[in-house]
Protein backbone atom coordinates (compact mmCIF):
# COMPACT_ATOMS: atom_id res chain seq x y z
CA UNK A 1 0.00 0.00 0.00
CA UNK A 2 1.05 3.23 -1.08
CA UNK A 3 -1.23 6.07 -1.11
CA UNK A 4 -1.48 10.33 -0.58
CA UNK A 5 2.07 11.08 -1.22
CA UNK A 6 3.51 7.68 -0.43
CA UNK A 7 1.81 6.74 2.91
CA UNK A 8 2.52 3.07 3.55
CA UNK A 9 0.93 3.19 7.24
CA UNK A 10 -0.81 4.98 9.79
CA UNK A 11 2.98 5.38 11.53
CA UNK A 12 3.73 7.42 8.49
CA UNK A 13 1.75 10.43 8.80
CA UNK A 14 4.01 11.39 11.91
CA UNK A 15 7.16 10.37 10.10
CA UNK A 16 5.83 12.72 7.74
CA UNK A 17 5.56 15.85 9.91
CA UNK A 18 9.08 15.07 11.12
CA UNK A 19 10.25 15.26 7.45
CA UNK A 20 8.06 18.34 6.71
CA UNK A 21 8.00 20.07 9.71
CA UNK A 22 10.71 18.47 12.18
CA UNK A 23 11.63 22.20 14.33
CA UNK A 24 8.12 23.03 14.48
CA UNK A 25 5.90 22.32 18.31
CA UNK A 26 3.87 19.40 17.07
CA UNK A 27 2.60 18.48 20.67
CA UNK A 28 1.95 20.19 24.08
CA UNK A 29 1.64 17.64 27.03
CA UNK A 30 2.28 19.52 30.95
CA UNK A 31 5.25 20.80 31.28
CA UNK A 32 6.95 18.61 28.19
CA UNK A 33 6.78 20.08 24.58
CA UNK A 34 8.47 18.10 21.55
CA UNK A 35 9.24 19.07 18.54
CA UNK A 36 7.64 16.83 15.42
CA UNK A 37 11.07 15.59 15.12
CA UNK A 38 11.29 14.67 18.77
CA UNK A 39 8.13 13.17 18.97
CA UNK A 40 9.01 10.90 16.24
CA UNK A 41 11.94 9.76 17.30
CA UNK A 42 10.49 9.00 20.66
CA UNK A 43 8.02 6.74 18.67
CA UNK A 44 10.94 5.24 16.96
CA UNK A 45 12.54 4.34 19.84
CA UNK A 46 10.11 3.13 21.77
CA UNK A 47 8.98 0.40 19.08
CA UNK A 48 12.35 -0.19 18.11
CA UNK A 49 12.73 -2.04 21.80
CA UNK A 50 9.67 -3.50 21.82
CA UNK A 51 11.15 -5.44 18.12
CA UNK A 52 13.43 -6.43 20.69
CA UNK A 53 11.63 -7.85 22.99
CA UNK A 54 9.97 -9.66 19.99
CA UNK A 55 6.48 -7.36 19.64
CA UNK A 56 6.35 -6.89 15.99
CA UNK A 57 3.56 -7.05 13.23
CA UNK A 58 0.00 -8.13 13.79
CA UNK A 59 0.80 -8.77 17.77
CA UNK A 60 -1.98 -6.65 19.73
CA UNK A 61 -0.62 -4.08 22.67
CA UNK A 62 -2.93 -2.28 25.18
CA UNK A 63 -3.38 1.11 25.53
CA UNK A 64 -4.43 1.05 29.14
CA UNK A 65 -3.70 4.89 30.54
CA UNK A 66 -4.96 8.70 30.64
CA UNK A 67 -4.01 11.10 28.06
CA UNK A 68 -0.29 11.48 27.78
CA UNK A 69 2.86 12.36 25.16
CA UNK A 70 3.61 8.45 25.90
CA UNK A 71 0.33 7.45 24.49
CA UNK A 72 0.39 9.31 21.44
CA UNK A 73 4.17 7.68 20.89
CA UNK A 74 3.02 4.49 20.99
CA UNK A 75 -0.18 4.91 19.41
CA UNK A 76 1.47 5.71 16.39
CA UNK A 77 5.27 3.80 16.99
CA UNK A 78 3.14 0.39 17.00
CA UNK A 79 1.73 1.44 13.73
CA UNK A 80 4.76 2.01 11.97
CA UNK A 81 5.69 -1.66 12.86
CA UNK A 82 2.54 -3.12 12.06
CA UNK A 83 0.99 -3.91 15.85
CA UNK A 84 -2.22 -3.56 16.48
CA UNK A 85 -2.87 -0.74 19.61
CA UNK A 86 -6.30 -1.79 21.56
CA UNK A 87 -7.25 1.14 23.15
CA UNK A 88 -9.01 0.38 27.22
CA UNK A 89 -11.22 2.32 28.50
CA UNK A 90 -9.15 3.95 32.07
CA UNK A 91 -12.14 3.95 33.82
CA UNK A 92 -12.74 0.43 33.36
CA UNK A 93 -12.87 -2.14 36.29
CA UNK A 94 -10.46 -5.30 36.47
CA UNK A 95 -13.15 -7.56 35.49
CA UNK A 96 -14.24 -5.32 32.67
CA UNK A 97 -10.33 -4.62 31.88
CA UNK A 98 -9.44 -8.55 31.87
CA UNK A 99 -11.97 -9.04 29.23
CA UNK A 100 -10.96 -6.89 26.65
CA UNK A 101 -7.29 -8.21 27.15
CA UNK A 102 -7.90 -11.49 26.99
CA UNK A 103 -10.31 -11.22 24.38
CA UNK A 104 -8.01 -8.98 21.85
CA UNK A 105 -5.18 -11.80 22.42
CA UNK A 106 -2.55 -8.60 23.84
CA UNK A 107 1.29 -9.48 24.22
CA UNK A 108 1.42 -6.35 26.05
CA UNK A 109 -0.26 -3.52 28.08
CA UNK A 110 0.79 0.02 28.14
CA UNK A 111 -0.51 1.22 31.78
CA UNK A 112 -0.37 4.34 34.20
CA UNK A 113 -0.52 4.97 37.55
CA UNK A 114 -4.29 5.28 37.44
CA UNK A 115 -4.03 1.69 35.75
CA UNK A 116 -1.38 -0.35 36.92
CA UNK A 117 -2.91 -2.48 39.65
CA UNK A 118 -5.52 -3.45 37.12
CA UNK A 119 -3.13 -4.60 34.65
CA UNK A 120 -0.57 -6.32 36.29
CA UNK A 121 -3.89 -8.15 38.25
CA UNK A 122 -4.79 -9.13 34.15
CA UNK A 123 -1.17 -10.16 33.26
CA UNK A 124 -0.99 -12.32 36.40
CA UNK A 125 -3.91 -14.13 34.98
CA UNK A 126 -4.11 -14.07 31.22
CA UNK A 127 -1.51 -16.22 29.78
CA UNK A 128 -1.04 -14.46 26.58
CA UNK A 129 0.43 -11.21 27.83
CA UNK A 130 3.97 -11.02 28.56
CA UNK A 131 4.94 -7.49 29.44
CA UNK A 132 3.21 -5.03 31.54
CA UNK A 133 4.68 -1.58 30.80
CA UNK A 134 4.69 1.59 33.19
CA UNK A 135 4.48 5.62 32.01
CA UNK A 136 6.04 7.03 34.94
CA UNK A 137 5.21 4.23 37.20
CA UNK A 138 6.99 1.19 38.54
CA UNK A 139 6.10 -2.12 40.01
CA UNK A 140 8.02 -5.46 40.41
CA UNK A 141 7.77 -6.76 37.37
CA UNK A 142 6.71 -3.70 34.76
CA UNK A 143 9.07 -2.27 32.54
CA UNK A 144 9.58 1.37 32.30
CA UNK A 145 8.30 3.30 29.18
CA UNK A 146 11.11 5.88 29.42
CA UNK A 147 13.54 3.05 29.66
CA UNK A 148 12.64 1.38 26.44
CA UNK A 149 13.05 4.96 24.85
CA UNK A 150 16.12 5.21 26.29
CA UNK A 151 17.62 1.78 24.92
CA UNK A 152 15.83 2.74 21.58
CA UNK A 153 16.75 3.43 17.87
CA UNK A 154 15.75 6.26 16.40
CA UNK A 155 15.74 4.96 12.63
CA UNK A 156 12.37 4.53 11.01
CA UNK A 157 11.71 0.98 11.96
CA UNK A 158 11.47 -2.32 9.85
CA UNK A 159 8.98 -4.53 9.28
CA UNK A 160 9.77 -8.01 8.82
CA UNK A 161 13.53 -7.30 8.05
CA UNK A 162 12.77 -4.43 5.47
CA UNK A 163 12.25 -0.95 5.59
CA UNK A 164 8.86 0.29 6.32
CA UNK A 165 8.73 3.96 5.35
CA UNK A 166 9.48 5.78 1.82
CA UNK A 167 11.62 9.44 2.69
CA UNK A 168 13.04 9.47 -0.79
CA UNK A 169 15.69 12.12 0.86
CA UNK A 170 18.09 9.60 -0.16
CA UNK A 171 18.60 8.36 3.17
CA UNK A 172 19.08 4.49 2.82
CA UNK A 173 17.34 3.73 6.27
CA UNK A 174 14.14 5.57 4.35
CA UNK A 175 14.14 3.88 1.06
CA UNK A 176 12.47 0.59 0.44
CA UNK A 177 13.67 -2.33 -1.54
CA UNK A 178 11.84 -3.82 -4.16
CA UNK A 179 11.17 -7.03 -1.82
CA UNK A 180 10.05 -4.74 0.84
CA UNK A 181 7.53 -6.40 3.58
CA UNK A 182 5.41 -3.61 3.59
CA UNK A 183 1.73 -3.64 5.65
CA UNK A 184 -0.76 -3.57 3.42
CA UNK A 185 -3.91 -1.48 2.83
CA UNK A 186 -6.17 -4.19 4.97
CA UNK A 187 -3.68 -4.68 7.97
CA UNK A 188 -5.15 -4.35 10.90
CA UNK A 189 -4.40 -0.94 13.06
CA UNK A 190 -6.47 -0.80 15.94
CA UNK A 191 -9.06 -2.57 17.91
CA UNK A 192 -11.90 0.03 19.36
CA UNK A 193 -13.71 -1.88 22.05
CA UNK A 194 -17.60 -0.50 21.97
CA UNK A 195 -20.51 -2.37 23.84
CA UNK A 196 -23.68 -4.12 21.88
CA UNK A 197 -26.58 -4.96 22.88
CA UNK A 198 -25.14 -8.43 24.81
CA UNK A 199 -23.34 -6.00 26.98
CA UNK A 200 -20.08 -7.63 26.15
CA UNK A 201 -17.68 -5.29 24.24
CA UNK A 202 -16.54 -5.99 20.84
CA UNK A 203 -13.83 -4.65 18.97
CA UNK A 204 -14.22 -2.88 16.35
CA UNK A 205 -11.08 -3.50 13.48
CA UNK A 206 -9.72 -0.30 12.18
CA UNK A 207 -7.03 -1.29 9.00
CA UNK A 208 -4.22 1.05 8.33
CA UNK A 209 -6.08 1.76 4.99
CA UNK A 210 -9.26 2.39 6.42
CA UNK A 211 -7.72 4.33 8.62
CA UNK A 212 -6.02 6.60 6.25
CA UNK A 213 -8.79 7.20 4.03
CA UNK A 214 -11.22 7.68 6.85
CA UNK A 215 -9.35 10.32 9.08
CA UNK A 216 -9.14 12.15 5.77
CA UNK A 217 -12.46 12.37 4.92
CA UNK A 218 -13.19 13.51 8.71
CA UNK A 219 -10.05 16.25 8.22
CA UNK A 220 -12.41 17.51 5.38
CA UNK A 221 -15.56 17.41 7.26
CA UNK A 222 -14.39 19.23 10.31
CA UNK A 223 -12.14 21.29 8.22
CA UNK A 224 -8.93 20.72 10.20
CA UNK A 225 -5.71 23.01 9.47
CA UNK A 226 -1.98 22.83 9.76
CA UNK A 227 -2.41 26.63 10.87
CA UNK A 228 -4.78 25.40 13.32
CA UNK A 229 -3.72 25.72 17.37
CA UNK A 230 -5.63 21.95 18.70
CA UNK A 231 -6.55 21.24 22.08
CA UNK A 232 -7.60 17.93 22.79
CA UNK A 233 -9.25 16.93 25.45
CA UNK A 234 -11.22 14.09 24.62
CA UNK A 235 -9.42 10.35 26.21
CA UNK A 236 -7.34 9.19 23.67
CA UNK A 237 -9.34 5.87 24.08
CA UNK A 238 -12.01 6.55 22.23
CA UNK A 239 -13.25 7.00 18.89
CA UNK A 240 -13.46 10.63 19.59
CA UNK A 241 -10.61 10.58 20.95
CA UNK A 242 -8.25 8.65 18.31
CA UNK A 243 -10.67 10.91 15.30
CA UNK A 244 -8.77 14.15 16.93
CA UNK A 245 -5.19 12.99 17.11
CA UNK A 246 -5.37 11.18 13.91
CA UNK A 247 -7.00 15.08 12.41
CA UNK A 248 -4.49 16.68 13.69
CA UNK A 249 -1.21 15.14 12.94
CA UNK A 250 -2.56 14.20 9.67
CA UNK A 251 -2.90 18.07 9.00
CA UNK A 252 0.19 18.92 11.21
CA UNK A 253 -1.51 21.09 13.35
CA UNK A 254 0.11 21.79 16.96
CA UNK A 255 -1.35 20.12 19.60
CA UNK A 256 -2.36 20.54 23.37
CA UNK A 257 -3.27 17.23 24.54
CA UNK A 258 -4.92 17.29 28.32
CA UNK A 259 -7.01 15.02 30.55
CA UNK A 260 -9.97 17.00 30.79
CA UNK A 261 -11.40 19.51 33.60
CA UNK A 262 -12.64 22.68 33.04
CA UNK A 263 -9.59 24.59 34.76
CA UNK A 264 -7.13 22.59 32.57
CA UNK A 265 -8.94 23.89 29.65
CA UNK A 266 -9.19 26.78 30.06
CA UNK A 267 -5.77 27.46 31.36
CA UNK A 268 -4.58 25.79 28.36
CA UNK A 269 -7.09 27.60 26.08
CA UNK A 270 -5.25 30.98 27.16
CA UNK A 271 -1.98 30.00 27.44
CA UNK A 272 -1.35 28.27 24.14
CA UNK A 273 -3.67 30.71 22.22
CA UNK A 274 -5.81 27.59 21.22
CA UNK A 275 -8.25 28.17 18.31
CA UNK A 276 -9.69 24.82 17.72
CA UNK A 277 -11.20 22.04 20.23
CA UNK A 278 -13.77 19.56 20.38
CA UNK A 279 -16.40 18.80 23.38
CA UNK A 280 -19.45 17.60 23.91
CA UNK A 281 -22.77 19.92 24.76
CA UNK A 282 -22.99 18.87 28.51
CA UNK A 283 -19.07 19.78 28.92
CA UNK A 284 -20.20 22.85 27.07
CA UNK A 285 -22.81 23.83 29.22
CA UNK A 286 -20.45 23.02 31.94
CA UNK A 287 -17.62 25.13 30.62
CA UNK A 288 -19.90 28.12 30.21
CA UNK A 289 -21.38 27.88 33.85
CA UNK A 290 -18.28 27.65 35.79
CA UNK A 291 -17.27 30.79 37.44
CA UNK A 292 -13.26 29.26 36.57
CA UNK A 293 -14.24 30.08 33.09
CA UNK A 294 -14.98 33.72 33.40
CA UNK A 295 -11.01 33.87 34.76
CA UNK A 296 -9.34 32.96 31.56
CA UNK A 297 -9.06 34.96 28.14
CA UNK A 298 -10.94 32.77 26.05
CA UNK A 299 -10.98 34.61 22.80
CA UNK A 300 -8.92 32.66 20.28
CA UNK A 301 -11.44 29.64 19.71
CA UNK A 302 -12.26 29.73 16.34
CA UNK A 303 -13.70 26.09 15.97
CA UNK A 304 -15.57 24.40 18.89
CA UNK A 305 -16.14 20.89 17.29
CA UNK A 306 -18.72 18.75 19.20
CA UNK A 307 -20.67 16.11 19.05
CA UNK A 308 -23.10 13.00 21.04
CA UNK A 309 -26.67 15.05 20.62
CA UNK A 310 -27.85 18.70 19.08
CA UNK A 311 -27.32 21.76 21.15
CA UNK A 312 -29.75 23.13 23.03
CA UNK A 313 -30.00 26.84 21.17
CA UNK A 314 -30.35 28.46 24.65
CA UNK A 315 -26.48 26.93 25.27
CA UNK A 316 -25.59 27.59 21.88
CA UNK A 317 -26.65 31.48 21.94
CA UNK A 318 -24.58 32.18 25.12
CA UNK A 319 -21.79 30.06 23.55
CA UNK A 320 -21.54 32.32 20.85
CA UNK A 321 -22.02 35.17 22.74
CA UNK A 322 -19.43 33.99 24.98
CA UNK A 323 -17.23 32.89 22.05
CA UNK A 324 -18.03 35.68 19.44
CA UNK A 325 -15.32 34.79 16.47
CA UNK A 326 -16.44 30.95 17.40
CA UNK A 327 -17.96 28.78 14.79
CA UNK A 328 -19.66 25.76 15.59
CA UNK A 329 -19.25 22.53 14.12
CA UNK A 330 -21.68 19.38 15.01
CA UNK A 331 -20.80 15.75 13.69
CA UNK A 332 -22.16 12.40 13.90
CA UNK A 333 -20.60 9.41 13.34
CA UNK A 334 -20.07 6.12 15.23
CA UNK A 335 -17.01 4.11 16.28
CA UNK A 336 -18.08 1.46 13.60
CA UNK A 337 -18.14 4.16 11.13
CA UNK A 338 -14.87 5.20 11.85
CA UNK A 339 -15.67 8.61 12.89
CA UNK A 340 -17.31 9.15 9.38
CA UNK A 341 -21.10 10.44 8.88
CA UNK A 342 -22.81 13.85 9.02
CA UNK A 343 -21.45 17.11 9.57
CA UNK A 344 -23.81 20.37 10.56
CA UNK A 345 -21.66 23.58 9.27
CA UNK A 346 -21.41 26.76 11.27
CA UNK A 347 -22.85 28.61 8.75
CA UNK A 348 -25.97 26.23 9.56
CA UNK A 349 -25.79 26.93 12.52
CA UNK A 350 -26.02 30.65 12.63
CA UNK A 351 -28.50 30.12 9.70
CA UNK A 352 -30.67 28.46 12.40
CA UNK A 353 -30.40 30.85 15.07
CA UNK A 354 -30.99 34.03 12.60
CA UNK A 355 -33.29 32.73 10.17
CA UNK A 356 -36.53 31.21 12.21
CA UNK A 357 -37.61 28.79 9.27
CA UNK A 358 -33.95 27.62 9.63
CA UNK A 359 -34.32 26.80 13.34
CA UNK A 360 -35.71 23.34 13.19
CA UNK A 361 -31.75 22.80 11.89
CA UNK A 362 -30.23 23.01 15.57
CA UNK A 363 -32.21 19.90 15.80
CA UNK A 364 -30.27 18.21 13.13
CA UNK A 365 -27.07 16.63 12.95
CA UNK A 366 -26.48 17.42 9.76
CA UNK A 367 -25.92 15.94 6.11
CA UNK A 368 -23.58 13.49 5.06
CA UNK A 369 -20.04 14.30 4.86
CA UNK A 370 -18.44 14.50 1.46
CA UNK A 371 -16.92 11.30 -0.01
CA UNK A 372 -19.87 9.49 2.87
CA UNK A 373 -22.98 7.94 1.67
CA UNK A 374 -25.63 8.44 4.77
CA UNK A 375 -29.17 6.68 4.32
CA UNK A 376 -32.08 5.44 6.10
CA UNK A 377 -32.86 2.30 6.35
CA UNK A 378 -35.06 -0.52 7.72
CA UNK A 379 -34.70 -3.88 9.32
CA UNK A 380 -34.76 -5.68 6.18
CA UNK A 381 -32.07 -3.18 5.02
CA UNK A 382 -34.71 -1.22 2.58
CA UNK A 383 -34.05 2.56 1.99
CA UNK A 384 -36.57 4.65 3.25
CA UNK A 385 -37.82 7.79 1.59
CA UNK A 386 -37.76 11.16 3.35
CA UNK A 387 -40.00 11.47 6.54
CA UNK A 388 -39.69 8.10 7.20
CA UNK A 389 -38.18 6.70 10.47
CA UNK A 390 -35.42 3.85 10.39
CA UNK A 391 -31.80 2.58 11.38
CA UNK A 392 -28.82 5.49 10.07
CA UNK A 393 -26.48 3.42 7.51
CA UNK A 394 -23.28 4.71 6.49
CA UNK A 395 -21.16 3.26 3.07
CA UNK A 396 -17.84 4.77 3.22
CA UNK A 397 -14.08 3.31 3.45
CA UNK A 398 -13.70 4.29 6.63
CA UNK A 399 -16.42 1.87 7.75
CA UNK A 400 -14.72 -1.23 10.16
CA UNK A 401 -14.40 -4.21 7.90
CA UNK A 402 -15.77 -6.11 11.41
CA UNK A 403 -15.53 -7.11 14.97
CA UNK A 404 -13.01 -8.82 16.38
CA UNK A 405 -13.45 -12.63 16.10
CA UNK A 406 -17.11 -11.87 16.46
CA UNK A 407 -18.74 -12.96 12.91
CA UNK A 408 -21.93 -13.04 14.08
CA UNK A 409 -21.98 -9.92 14.86
CA UNK A 410 -20.33 -8.39 12.15
CA UNK A 411 -23.23 -9.96 9.92
CA UNK A 412 -25.71 -7.75 11.42
CA UNK A 413 -24.73 -4.76 10.93
CA UNK A 414 -22.51 -4.83 7.74
CA UNK A 415 -23.75 -5.47 4.44
CA UNK A 416 -22.71 -4.27 0.63
CA UNK A 417 -20.32 -2.12 2.19
CA UNK A 418 -23.00 -0.51 4.30
CA UNK A 419 -22.79 -0.40 8.34
CA UNK A 420 -26.06 -0.01 10.48
CA UNK A 421 -24.95 2.51 13.27
CA UNK A 422 -27.96 1.41 15.76
CA UNK A 423 -29.29 4.78 15.84
CA UNK A 424 -32.59 5.60 14.77
CA UNK A 425 -33.15 8.54 12.78
CA UNK A 426 -35.28 10.60 9.86
CA UNK A 427 -33.71 12.54 6.86
CA UNK A 428 -35.50 15.58 5.57
CA UNK A 429 -36.21 16.71 2.05
CA UNK A 430 -33.10 18.62 1.96
CA UNK A 431 -30.84 16.02 3.23
CA UNK A 432 -30.81 16.98 6.56
CA UNK A 433 -30.58 13.66 9.75
CA UNK A 434 -32.37 13.96 12.87
CA UNK A 435 -31.77 11.86 15.78
CA UNK A 436 -34.88 10.06 17.15
CA UNK A 437 -33.81 7.07 19.24
CA UNK A 438 -31.14 5.33 20.25
CA UNK A 439 -32.14 1.55 18.76
CA UNK A 440 -29.82 0.22 21.16
CA UNK A 441 -31.40 2.17 24.22
CA UNK A 442 -27.92 3.36 24.47
CA UNK A 443 -27.21 5.89 27.41
CA UNK A 444 -24.77 8.99 26.92
CA UNK A 445 -23.86 10.28 30.33
CA UNK A 446 -21.80 13.35 30.02
CA UNK A 447 -19.16 12.34 27.07
CA UNK A 448 -19.28 8.60 28.48
CA UNK A 449 -21.54 5.66 27.05
CA UNK A 450 -23.50 3.23 28.90
CA UNK A 451 -25.42 0.55 27.88
CA UNK A 452 -28.46 -0.45 29.77
CA UNK A 453 -27.31 -4.56 29.13
CA UNK A 454 -23.94 -4.14 30.83
CA UNK A 455 -25.64 -2.49 34.18
CA UNK A 456 -28.50 -4.80 34.15
CA UNK A 457 -26.68 -7.90 33.99
CA UNK A 458 -24.69 -7.04 36.80
CA UNK A 459 -27.78 -5.75 38.94
CA UNK A 460 -29.09 -9.18 38.16
CA UNK A 461 -26.80 -10.76 40.05
CA UNK A 462 -27.75 -9.77 43.11
CA UNK A 463 -29.94 -11.88 45.32
CA UNK A 464 -32.83 -9.69 45.84
CA UNK A 465 -33.68 -8.91 42.06
CA UNK A 466 -36.11 -10.96 39.93
CA UNK A 467 -35.41 -8.72 36.67
CA UNK A 468 -34.57 -5.12 36.43
CA UNK A 469 -34.55 -2.97 32.97
CA UNK A 470 -31.81 0.16 33.06
CA UNK A 471 -32.81 3.19 31.24
CA UNK A 472 -31.59 6.95 31.17
CA UNK A 473 -33.00 9.57 32.62
CA UNK A 474 -32.97 13.58 32.23
CA UNK A 475 -29.75 14.57 33.95
CA UNK A 476 -28.56 18.81 34.01
CA UNK A 477 -25.40 17.95 34.86
CA UNK A 478 -24.48 14.83 32.41
CA UNK A 479 -27.27 14.89 30.32
CA UNK A 480 -28.81 11.76 30.90
CA UNK A 481 -28.05 9.60 34.47
CA UNK A 482 -28.52 5.86 34.65
CA UNK A 483 -31.89 5.22 36.79
CA UNK A 484 -32.53 1.27 37.38
CA UNK A 485 -36.20 0.04 37.54
CA UNK A 486 -36.57 -3.24 39.48
CA UNK A 487 -38.80 -5.93 40.44
CA UNK A 488 -38.20 -7.76 43.51
CA UNK A 489 -38.51 -11.82 44.45
CA UNK A 490 -41.19 -12.46 46.32
CA UNK A 491 -40.31 -11.76 50.40
CA UNK A 492 -36.95 -9.94 49.60
CA UNK A 493 -36.06 -6.52 50.47
CA UNK A 494 -32.80 -4.37 49.55
CA UNK A 495 -32.55 -0.52 49.41
CA UNK A 496 -31.33 2.02 46.62
CA UNK A 497 -28.27 2.40 48.27
CA UNK A 498 -27.20 -1.42 48.92
CA UNK A 499 -28.22 -1.56 44.90
CA UNK A 500 -25.59 0.94 43.71
CA UNK A 501 -23.31 -0.24 45.99
CA UNK A 502 -23.29 -3.71 44.87
CA UNK A 503 -22.43 -2.22 41.82
CA UNK A 504 -19.55 -0.59 42.84
CA UNK A 505 -16.58 -3.10 42.12
CA UNK A 506 -18.25 -4.77 38.93
CA UNK A 507 -18.67 -2.08 37.16
CA UNK A 508 -17.09 1.80 36.00
CA UNK A 509 -18.45 4.35 38.77
CA UNK A 510 -20.14 6.39 35.10
CA UNK A 511 -22.03 3.08 34.52
CA UNK A 512 -23.56 3.10 38.35
CA UNK A 513 -27.12 3.72 38.70
CA UNK A 514 -27.56 7.01 40.00
CA UNK A 515 -31.01 6.57 41.23
CA UNK A 516 -33.22 3.03 41.58
CA UNK A 517 -37.21 2.61 41.20
CA UNK A 518 -38.67 -0.56 42.82
CA UNK A 519 -42.07 -1.27 40.86
CA UNK A 520 -44.31 -4.75 40.59
CA UNK A 521 -43.82 -5.88 37.18
CA UNK A 522 -41.87 -4.17 34.05
CA UNK A 523 -44.64 -3.74 30.91
CA UNK A 524 -43.84 -5.97 28.11
CA UNK A 525 -44.88 -6.21 24.67
CA UNK A 526 -46.82 -9.82 23.25
CA UNK A 527 -43.38 -11.43 22.25
CA UNK A 528 -42.19 -10.52 26.33
CA UNK A 529 -39.41 -7.81 25.34
CA UNK A 530 -39.48 -4.65 28.13
CA UNK A 531 -41.26 -1.91 26.79
CA UNK A 532 -38.09 0.49 27.95
CA UNK A 533 -40.23 3.12 25.88
CA UNK A 534 -42.72 3.61 28.47
CA UNK A 535 -40.38 2.76 31.48
CA UNK A 536 -38.43 6.44 29.99
CA UNK A 537 -41.87 8.31 29.21
CA UNK A 538 -42.83 7.50 32.81
CA UNK A 539 -39.66 8.18 34.73
CA UNK A 540 -38.38 10.90 32.57
CA UNK A 541 -41.54 12.86 33.22
CA UNK A 542 -41.44 12.07 36.76
CA UNK A 543 -37.22 13.12 37.09
CA UNK A 544 -38.71 16.20 35.35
Amino acid sequence: MSIFGGLTSAGDLLARNARNFPNDTGLIFGERRLTWAQLNARANRFVSSLQKLGIGRGMRVALYAKNSNEWVEALFGLAKIGAVSVTVNYRLTAIETKYIIENSGATAIICDDSTIENAVEAANEIDAVKFVIGIGTQKSGVELFENLIEKGNESEPLIGGQWSVVGGRNKAENRRPQTADYIAYDDGAMLLYTSGTTGFPKGAVYTHGSLLVGMLVHVHAIASRQTHRVMLPSPLYSAAGIAGIYCAVYVGSQISLINYDVRTACETIEKEKITFTNLVPTTIQMLLASDVSRKYDLSSLEVLLYGGSPIPETVLREALRRFPKCGFRQTFATTETGCAGTVLEPAEHREALENPLKKHLLQSCGRAQTNVDVAIVGDDWNFLAAGETGEIAVRTEANMPGYWNNETATGQVLKDNWLKTGDMARRDADGYFYLVDRKNDLIVSGALNVYPSEVERVLQMHEAIYEVAVIGVPSEKWGEEVKAIAVLKEGASVSEKDLIDFCADKIAGFKKPKSVEFIKKLPRNLTGKVLKKELRKRFNHETT
